[in-house]
Protein backbone atom coordinates (compact mmCIF):
# COMPACT_ATOMS: atom_id res chain seq x y z
CA UNK A 1 0.00 0.00 0.00
CA UNK A 2 2.63 2.23 0.88
CA UNK A 3 4.49 1.89 -2.16
CA UNK A 4 1.70 2.47 -4.30
CA UNK A 5 1.08 5.77 -2.11
CA UNK A 6 4.58 6.83 -3.05
CA UNK A 7 4.85 5.56 -6.63
CA UNK A 8 1.22 7.91 -7.21
CA UNK A 9 2.53 11.02 -5.26
CA UNK A 10 5.90 10.32 -7.61
CA UNK A 11 3.88 10.30 -10.61
CA UNK A 12 2.06 13.94 -9.70
CA UNK A 13 4.86 15.50 -8.63
CA UNK A 14 6.63 14.46 -11.91
CA UNK A 15 3.59 15.34 -13.88
CA UNK A 16 3.78 19.17 -12.56
CA UNK A 17 7.58 19.25 -12.99
CA UNK A 18 7.48 18.99 -16.57
CA UNK A 19 4.48 20.66 -17.19
CA UNK A 20 6.03 23.47 -15.33
CA UNK A 21 9.59 23.28 -17.38
CA UNK A 22 7.40 23.23 -20.51
CA UNK A 23 5.95 26.88 -19.32
CA UNK A 24 9.15 27.98 -19.42
CA UNK A 25 10.65 26.36 -22.23
CA UNK A 26 12.16 28.49 -25.04
CA UNK A 27 12.25 27.93 -29.23
CA UNK A 28 14.77 25.50 -30.60
CA UNK A 29 16.65 28.47 -32.06
CA UNK A 30 17.55 29.81 -28.74
CA UNK A 31 18.40 25.99 -27.05
CA UNK A 32 21.38 25.73 -30.15
CA UNK A 33 22.23 28.38 -29.36
CA UNK A 34 22.37 28.06 -25.43
CA UNK A 35 24.02 24.55 -25.92
CA UNK A 36 26.65 26.16 -28.61
CA UNK A 37 27.55 28.98 -25.85
CA UNK A 38 28.23 26.29 -23.62
CA UNK A 39 29.65 23.86 -25.46
CA UNK A 40 32.79 26.80 -25.96
CA UNK A 41 32.34 27.73 -22.35
CA UNK A 42 33.83 24.31 -21.55
CA UNK A 43 36.34 24.11 -24.09
CA UNK A 44 37.90 27.17 -23.12
CA UNK A 45 37.94 27.02 -19.25
CA UNK A 46 39.59 23.40 -20.05
CA UNK A 47 41.89 24.68 -22.18
CA UNK A 48 43.34 27.37 -19.55
CA UNK A 49 43.11 25.07 -16.72
CA UNK A 50 39.82 25.84 -15.43
CA UNK A 51 37.64 23.16 -16.17
CA UNK A 52 37.00 21.81 -12.07
CA UNK A 53 34.57 25.22 -12.44
CA UNK A 54 31.78 22.54 -14.22
CA UNK A 55 33.42 19.19 -14.42
CA UNK A 56 33.65 18.39 -11.20
CA UNK A 57 37.32 17.16 -11.42
CA UNK A 58 39.81 16.96 -8.14
CA UNK A 59 41.36 19.82 -9.93
CA UNK A 60 39.70 22.44 -8.00
CA UNK A 61 41.64 25.16 -6.70
CA UNK A 62 39.69 26.87 -3.60
CA UNK A 63 38.57 24.36 -0.89
CA UNK A 64 34.98 25.56 0.64
CA UNK A 65 36.34 25.19 4.38
CA UNK A 66 39.65 25.98 5.40
CA UNK A 67 42.08 23.48 7.82
CA UNK A 68 41.40 24.40 10.86
CA UNK A 69 44.17 25.57 13.12
CA UNK A 70 43.63 24.57 16.87
CA UNK A 71 45.15 26.51 20.02
CA UNK A 72 48.78 25.79 21.08
CA UNK A 73 46.67 25.52 24.55
CA UNK A 74 43.68 23.61 23.58
CA UNK A 75 42.25 20.90 25.53
CA UNK A 76 43.10 17.93 23.73
CA UNK A 77 43.32 14.34 24.48
CA UNK A 78 46.16 12.40 22.99
CA UNK A 79 45.16 10.34 19.65
CA UNK A 80 44.53 6.78 20.15
CA UNK A 81 45.88 3.99 18.72
CA UNK A 82 45.09 2.22 16.71
CA UNK A 83 44.35 5.14 14.97
CA UNK A 84 40.88 6.17 13.57
CA UNK A 85 41.38 7.84 10.23
CA UNK A 86 38.17 9.81 9.86
CA UNK A 87 37.50 11.14 6.23
CA UNK A 88 36.27 14.68 5.57
CA UNK A 89 37.45 15.50 1.83
CA UNK A 90 34.13 16.32 0.64
CA UNK A 91 32.93 18.75 3.11
CA UNK A 92 36.79 20.38 3.10
CA UNK A 93 36.15 20.97 -0.55
CA UNK A 94 32.59 21.68 -1.10
CA UNK A 95 31.43 22.98 1.92
CA UNK A 96 29.11 22.40 5.10
CA UNK A 97 26.09 23.51 4.07
CA UNK A 98 23.50 20.15 3.96
CA UNK A 99 22.84 17.61 7.18
CA UNK A 100 25.26 15.24 5.91
CA UNK A 101 28.25 17.75 5.87
CA UNK A 102 26.64 19.41 9.45
CA UNK A 103 27.36 15.87 10.85
CA UNK A 104 30.74 15.66 9.60
CA UNK A 105 31.99 18.90 11.08
CA UNK A 106 30.06 18.22 14.49
CA UNK A 107 31.51 14.63 14.85
CA UNK A 108 35.23 16.17 13.63
CA UNK A 109 35.08 18.26 16.37
CA UNK A 110 34.59 16.18 19.08
CA UNK A 111 36.51 13.43 17.72
CA UNK A 112 40.04 15.32 17.88
CA UNK A 113 39.38 16.74 21.28
CA UNK A 114 38.58 13.32 22.71
CA UNK A 115 41.32 11.82 20.64
CA UNK A 116 39.32 8.80 19.76
CA UNK A 117 39.69 9.65 15.96
CA UNK A 118 42.05 11.64 13.60
CA UNK A 119 39.70 13.63 10.97
CA UNK A 120 41.71 14.08 7.54
CA UNK A 121 41.16 14.38 3.68
CA UNK A 122 42.57 13.38 0.23
CA UNK A 123 45.08 15.71 -1.54
CA UNK A 124 46.95 14.34 -4.62
CA UNK A 125 46.43 10.74 -3.36
CA UNK A 126 47.93 11.34 0.05
CA UNK A 127 46.06 12.14 3.49
CA UNK A 128 46.63 15.22 5.53
CA UNK A 129 45.52 16.12 9.00
CA UNK A 130 42.27 18.61 8.32
CA UNK A 131 43.29 20.00 12.08
CA UNK A 132 46.41 21.62 12.43
CA UNK A 133 48.62 21.20 15.87
CA UNK A 134 51.87 20.98 17.13
CA UNK A 135 50.91 17.22 18.27
CA UNK A 136 49.12 16.30 15.27
CA UNK A 137 51.29 14.82 11.94
CA UNK A 138 50.49 16.99 8.50
CA UNK A 139 50.55 14.30 6.58
CA UNK A 140 49.27 11.25 7.50
CA UNK A 141 50.66 7.80 6.32
CA UNK A 142 48.79 4.94 6.43
CA UNK A 143 49.90 2.15 8.99
CA UNK A 144 49.10 -1.40 10.05
CA UNK A 145 46.06 -1.27 12.37
CA UNK A 146 44.72 2.45 11.16
CA UNK A 147 40.75 2.69 10.95
CA UNK A 148 40.08 4.82 7.40
CA UNK A 149 36.45 5.74 7.97
CA UNK A 150 34.71 7.13 5.06
CA UNK A 151 31.97 9.16 6.90
CA UNK A 152 31.95 11.95 4.96
CA UNK A 153 30.00 12.04 1.18
CA UNK A 154 32.23 9.69 -0.17
CA UNK A 155 30.18 9.15 -3.66
CA UNK A 156 31.29 12.66 -4.43
CA UNK A 157 35.03 11.32 -4.61
CA UNK A 158 34.24 7.38 -5.41
CA UNK A 159 37.62 7.14 -7.17
CA UNK A 160 40.12 9.24 -5.25
CA UNK A 161 38.60 7.01 -2.13
CA UNK A 162 39.20 3.62 -3.67
CA UNK A 163 43.04 4.65 -4.12
CA UNK A 164 43.24 5.49 -0.55
CA UNK A 165 41.26 1.87 0.37
CA UNK A 166 43.42 -0.19 -1.14
CA UNK A 167 46.72 1.52 0.28
CA UNK A 168 44.42 0.81 4.00
CA UNK A 169 44.45 -3.33 2.90
CA UNK A 170 47.69 -3.74 1.54
CA UNK A 171 49.33 -1.71 4.62
CA UNK A 172 47.19 -4.28 6.98
CA UNK A 173 44.34 -1.83 7.70
CA UNK A 174 40.38 -1.58 7.82
CA UNK A 175 37.91 0.04 5.81
CA UNK A 176 34.92 1.74 7.14
CA UNK A 177 32.32 3.23 4.82
CA UNK A 178 28.90 5.54 6.27
CA UNK A 179 26.01 4.90 4.80
CA UNK A 180 23.40 8.20 5.42
CA UNK A 181 20.54 6.10 3.29
CA UNK A 182 19.89 4.57 0.35
CA UNK A 183 16.94 6.74 -1.38
CA UNK A 184 18.98 7.19 -4.74
CA UNK A 185 18.90 3.85 -5.03
CA UNK A 186 15.39 2.65 -3.45
CA UNK A 187 13.87 6.07 -5.18
CA UNK A 188 16.20 6.76 -8.54
CA UNK A 189 13.30 8.78 -10.15
CA UNK A 190 13.46 11.44 -7.09
CA UNK A 191 17.49 12.25 -8.18
CA UNK A 192 18.82 13.25 -11.28
CA UNK A 193 20.23 10.07 -13.70
CA UNK A 194 23.87 11.26 -12.86
CA UNK A 195 23.39 11.07 -9.03
CA UNK A 196 21.74 8.02 -9.46
CA UNK A 197 24.61 6.39 -11.33
CA UNK A 198 26.91 7.97 -9.57
CA UNK A 199 25.61 6.75 -6.35
CA UNK A 200 25.30 3.16 -7.37
CA UNK A 201 29.09 2.71 -8.46
CA UNK A 202 30.20 4.09 -5.09
CA UNK A 203 27.39 1.21 -3.68
CA UNK A 204 28.82 -1.12 -5.58
CA UNK A 205 32.93 -0.46 -5.48
CA UNK A 206 33.20 1.21 -2.23
CA UNK A 207 29.89 -0.06 0.20
CA UNK A 208 30.02 -3.61 -1.46
CA UNK A 209 33.76 -3.63 -0.90
CA UNK A 210 34.30 -2.16 2.44
CA UNK A 211 35.22 -4.29 5.84
CA UNK A 212 32.29 -2.36 7.83
CA UNK A 213 29.37 -0.23 7.52
CA UNK A 214 28.12 2.24 9.82
CA UNK A 215 24.62 3.49 9.47
CA UNK A 216 23.17 6.95 11.26
CA UNK A 217 20.30 4.63 12.21
CA UNK A 218 18.96 1.23 12.42
CA UNK A 219 16.09 1.78 10.10
CA UNK A 220 18.90 2.74 7.55
CA UNK A 221 20.52 -0.98 8.29
CA UNK A 222 17.52 -2.35 7.49
CA UNK A 223 17.35 -1.19 4.10
CA UNK A 224 20.74 -2.08 3.33
CA UNK A 225 20.48 -5.15 4.70
CA UNK A 226 17.02 -5.89 2.32
CA UNK A 227 18.62 -3.69 -0.80
CA UNK A 228 21.44 -6.53 -0.71
CA UNK A 229 19.17 -9.06 -0.54
CA UNK A 230 16.76 -8.04 -2.81
CA UNK A 231 19.80 -6.81 -5.45
CA UNK A 232 21.84 -10.26 -5.21
CA UNK A 233 25.07 -8.47 -4.35
CA UNK A 234 27.54 -10.20 -2.56
CA UNK A 235 29.39 -7.73 -0.44
CA UNK A 236 32.76 -8.43 1.17
CA UNK A 237 32.64 -11.99 3.02
CA UNK A 238 32.77 -10.69 6.66
CA UNK A 239 30.96 -7.65 6.40
CA UNK A 240 30.02 -5.78 9.65
CA UNK A 241 27.50 -3.58 10.00
CA UNK A 242 26.50 -1.28 12.75
CA UNK A 243 24.24 1.85 13.56
CA UNK A 244 24.05 4.91 15.96
CA UNK A 245 22.10 7.75 16.50
CA UNK A 246 23.31 11.23 15.51
CA UNK A 247 23.62 14.44 17.65
CA UNK A 248 21.40 17.11 18.19
CA UNK A 249 22.83 20.60 19.97
CA UNK A 250 24.56 23.13 18.14
CA UNK A 251 27.87 24.09 18.27
CA UNK A 252 28.98 27.31 20.46
CA UNK A 253 26.36 30.02 20.12
CA UNK A 254 27.58 31.95 16.91
CA UNK A 255 28.66 35.77 17.30
CA UNK A 256 25.63 36.27 14.16
CA UNK A 257 22.67 37.32 15.55
CA UNK A 258 19.56 36.37 13.58
CA UNK A 259 18.63 37.51 10.15
CA UNK A 260 16.13 40.41 10.03
CA UNK A 261 13.92 37.64 7.89
CA UNK A 262 13.72 35.13 10.71
CA UNK A 263 13.54 37.89 13.73
CA UNK A 264 10.31 39.60 12.03
CA UNK A 265 8.60 36.02 11.55
CA UNK A 266 8.79 35.22 15.53
CA UNK A 267 8.28 38.61 16.67
CA UNK A 268 4.51 38.63 14.90
CA UNK A 269 1.89 37.26 17.43
CA UNK A 270 0.33 34.39 15.03
CA UNK A 271 1.39 30.76 15.48
CA UNK A 272 3.65 29.20 12.66
CA UNK A 273 4.46 25.52 12.10
CA UNK A 274 8.18 25.40 10.31
CA UNK A 275 9.60 22.60 8.39
CA UNK A 276 13.77 22.55 7.61
CA UNK A 277 15.15 20.37 4.41
CA UNK A 278 16.15 20.90 0.85
CA UNK A 279 13.01 21.22 -1.47
CA UNK A 280 12.58 18.09 -3.18
CA UNK A 281 9.58 15.42 -3.72
CA UNK A 282 10.82 13.09 -1.41
CA UNK A 283 10.43 15.62 1.44
CA UNK A 284 6.64 16.08 1.42
CA UNK A 285 6.18 19.73 1.12
CA UNK A 286 3.52 19.14 -1.59
CA UNK A 287 1.83 17.16 0.71
CA UNK A 288 1.97 20.36 3.71
CA UNK A 289 1.32 22.79 2.10
CA UNK A 290 -1.86 21.51 0.92
CA UNK A 291 -2.43 20.51 4.03
CA UNK A 292 -2.00 24.70 5.38
CA UNK A 293 -4.45 25.42 2.38
CA UNK A 294 -7.00 23.49 3.58
CA UNK A 295 -6.34 25.03 6.88
CA UNK A 296 -6.59 28.23 5.75
CA UNK A 297 -9.55 27.99 3.36
CA UNK A 298 -11.24 27.02 6.90
CA UNK A 299 -10.12 30.05 8.85
CA UNK A 300 -7.32 28.69 10.45
CA UNK A 301 -4.94 31.96 10.96
CA UNK A 302 -1.56 30.31 11.42
CA UNK A 303 1.52 30.68 9.27
CA UNK A 304 4.09 28.20 7.42
CA UNK A 305 7.77 28.45 7.31
CA UNK A 306 10.29 26.35 5.34
CA UNK A 307 13.73 26.59 5.74
CA UNK A 308 16.33 25.05 3.16
CA UNK A 309 17.66 25.42 -0.01
CA UNK A 310 16.40 24.07 -3.63
CA UNK A 311 16.82 20.38 -4.60
CA UNK A 312 16.25 18.43 -7.53
CA UNK A 313 12.91 18.00 -9.21
CA UNK A 314 11.97 21.34 -7.19
CA UNK A 315 11.22 24.12 -10.02
CA UNK A 316 7.38 23.02 -10.22
CA UNK A 317 7.33 23.48 -5.97
CA UNK A 318 9.54 26.22 -5.79
CA UNK A 319 6.56 28.04 -8.27
CA UNK A 320 3.37 27.08 -6.21
CA UNK A 321 5.76 28.52 -3.04
CA UNK A 322 6.46 31.78 -4.65
CA UNK A 323 3.29 32.41 -6.70
CA UNK A 324 0.79 31.32 -3.52
CA UNK A 325 -1.46 34.08 -2.15
CA UNK A 326 -0.32 33.30 1.04
CA UNK A 327 3.45 33.92 0.04
CA UNK A 328 5.53 36.72 2.12
CA UNK A 329 2.12 36.96 4.61
CA UNK A 330 1.33 33.13 5.91
CA UNK A 331 3.95 31.37 3.79
CA UNK A 332 7.37 31.91 3.95
CA UNK A 333 10.49 30.29 2.70
CA UNK A 334 13.84 31.12 3.86
CA UNK A 335 16.50 29.47 1.65
CA UNK A 336 20.04 30.27 3.00
CA UNK A 337 19.80 30.67 7.32
CA UNK A 338 22.20 30.62 9.85
CA UNK A 339 22.71 29.12 12.80
CA UNK A 340 21.20 31.64 14.91
CA UNK A 341 18.46 31.77 12.92
CA UNK A 342 17.81 27.81 13.52
CA UNK A 343 17.90 28.30 16.76
CA UNK A 344 15.78 31.12 16.72
CA UNK A 345 13.32 29.11 14.88
CA UNK A 346 13.31 26.00 16.60
CA UNK A 347 12.50 27.65 19.95
CA UNK A 348 9.21 29.98 18.96
CA UNK A 349 7.46 27.64 16.26
CA UNK A 350 4.25 25.83 17.36
CA UNK A 351 5.68 21.98 16.21
CA UNK A 352 8.39 21.15 13.64
CA UNK A 353 6.78 19.41 10.47
CA UNK A 354 8.26 16.43 8.59
CA UNK A 355 6.58 15.15 5.97
CA UNK A 356 9.02 13.40 4.23
CA UNK A 357 8.22 10.09 2.72
CA UNK A 358 12.06 8.82 2.81
CA UNK A 359 14.61 9.30 5.29
CA UNK A 360 17.79 8.14 6.53
CA UNK A 361 17.70 9.59 9.82
CA UNK A 362 15.97 12.87 10.33
CA UNK A 363 18.16 15.45 11.83
CA UNK A 364 15.49 18.45 12.49
CA UNK A 365 13.53 15.72 14.35
CA UNK A 366 15.93 15.75 17.02
CA UNK A 367 17.28 19.45 16.15
CA UNK A 368 13.51 20.05 17.37
CA UNK A 369 13.02 17.85 20.25
CA UNK A 370 16.16 19.31 21.59
CA UNK A 371 14.88 22.53 21.86
CA UNK A 372 11.56 21.81 23.23
CA UNK A 373 9.66 21.87 19.92
CA UNK A 374 6.59 19.48 19.12
CA UNK A 375 7.43 17.23 15.86
CA UNK A 376 5.06 16.40 13.82
CA UNK A 377 5.90 13.22 11.15
CA UNK A 378 4.95 11.36 8.44
CA UNK A 379 4.78 7.32 10.48
CA UNK A 380 7.84 6.10 8.75
CA UNK A 381 9.93 3.87 10.84
CA UNK A 382 13.11 6.36 10.84
CA UNK A 383 10.60 8.57 12.76
CA UNK A 384 9.24 6.60 15.07
CA UNK A 385 12.98 4.72 15.77
CA UNK A 386 14.75 8.42 16.04
CA UNK A 387 11.44 10.32 18.14
CA UNK A 388 10.70 7.17 20.39
CA UNK A 389 7.41 6.96 18.31
CA UNK A 390 6.47 10.16 20.57
CA UNK A 391 5.70 12.41 18.33
CA UNK A 392 2.09 13.34 16.41
CA UNK A 393 2.11 10.99 13.30
CA UNK A 394 0.16 11.22 10.51
CA UNK A 395 -0.62 8.57 7.59
CA UNK A 396 2.48 8.63 5.02
CA UNK A 397 1.27 11.79 2.05
CA UNK A 398 -1.84 11.89 3.47
CA UNK A 399 -2.46 15.95 3.68
CA UNK A 400 -5.67 15.84 5.03
CA UNK A 401 -4.58 13.76 7.59
CA UNK A 402 -1.85 16.40 8.46
CA UNK A 403 -4.48 18.67 8.63
CA UNK A 404 -6.08 17.43 11.01
CA UNK A 405 -2.94 16.86 12.79
CA UNK A 406 -1.81 20.29 12.87
CA UNK A 407 -5.81 21.38 14.06
CA UNK A 408 -5.23 19.19 16.95
CA UNK A 409 -1.86 20.33 18.14
CA UNK A 410 -3.36 24.10 17.97
CA UNK A 411 -6.30 23.06 19.96
CA UNK A 412 -3.88 21.69 23.12
CA UNK A 413 -1.14 22.74 25.13
CA UNK A 414 2.21 22.96 23.73
CA UNK A 415 4.13 19.71 24.71
CA UNK A 416 7.48 19.01 23.49
CA UNK A 417 8.29 15.23 21.95
CA UNK A 418 9.94 13.78 25.02
CA UNK A 419 12.40 11.80 22.83
CA UNK A 420 16.26 10.25 24.37
CA UNK A 421 18.33 13.16 22.83
CA UNK A 422 22.13 12.44 22.34
CA UNK A 423 24.63 15.18 21.68
CA UNK A 424 27.48 15.36 19.42
CA UNK A 425 29.86 14.46 22.08
CA UNK A 426 27.47 11.56 23.14
CA UNK A 427 26.88 10.99 19.08
CA UNK A 428 30.75 10.96 18.71
CA UNK A 429 31.57 9.10 21.02
CA UNK A 430 28.75 5.90 20.49
CA UNK A 431 30.25 6.36 16.87
CA UNK A 432 34.13 5.95 17.59
CA UNK A 433 33.46 3.17 20.24
CA UNK A 434 31.65 1.14 17.75
CA UNK A 435 33.81 1.45 15.39
CA UNK A 436 37.19 0.71 17.48
CA UNK A 437 35.57 -1.88 19.60
CA UNK A 438 34.39 -3.99 16.70
CA UNK A 439 31.30 -3.58 18.22
CA UNK A 440 28.56 -3.71 15.45
CA UNK A 441 25.27 -5.26 15.41
CA UNK A 442 24.70 -7.30 12.78
CA UNK A 443 26.85 -8.53 9.02
CA UNK A 444 25.42 -9.45 5.81
CA UNK A 445 25.02 -12.69 5.20
CA UNK A 446 27.06 -15.44 3.79
CA UNK A 447 25.57 -16.16 0.63
CA UNK A 448 27.96 -19.08 -0.11
CA UNK A 449 26.59 -21.01 3.11
CA UNK A 450 23.18 -20.01 3.70
CA UNK A 451 23.40 -18.36 6.71
CA UNK A 452 21.21 -15.42 7.49
CA UNK A 453 21.88 -12.52 9.59
CA UNK A 454 24.00 -12.34 13.08
CA UNK A 455 22.57 -10.00 15.48
CA UNK A 456 24.95 -8.70 18.08
CA UNK A 457 23.91 -6.87 21.17
CA UNK A 458 22.69 -3.42 20.33
CA UNK A 459 25.38 -1.08 21.70
CA UNK A 460 24.31 1.74 19.80
CA UNK A 461 20.65 1.85 19.61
Amino acid sequence: MKTTQVSTYLASEMYNELNERQRDDVDELTKRLYLHAKEFYWTVTRLVGLGHLHDGSRSRRHAAVERITLPKDAVMRPLQYPRLLIDVTPTRRFGHKTGIQRVIQEIANNAILSGAGLPVFIENGRLVSFFRHTSLPDEVEIVAGDKFLMLDSSWLIAEETTAIMKVVTQRGGENIVSLHDLIPLDYPTVFAPETVSTFKRWFETIVLASDAVVCVSRSTADSLVNYVDRSGYSPKFGQRIGWWPLGADFSAAPVVPPSPAAAAIVAAERPFFLSVGTIEPRKGYSVALSAFDHLWRAGADIRYVIVGGSGWQSRALESRIRLHPEFGRRLFWLENVRDSDLRLLYTRAHSLIAASFAEGFGLPLVEAAYHGLPVIASDIPVFREITDSKARFFDLLDEKGLAEVIQTTLANKKTSTQAHIWTWKESTQLLTELVRGDAYQTRLPDKSSGRGLHWGAETAA
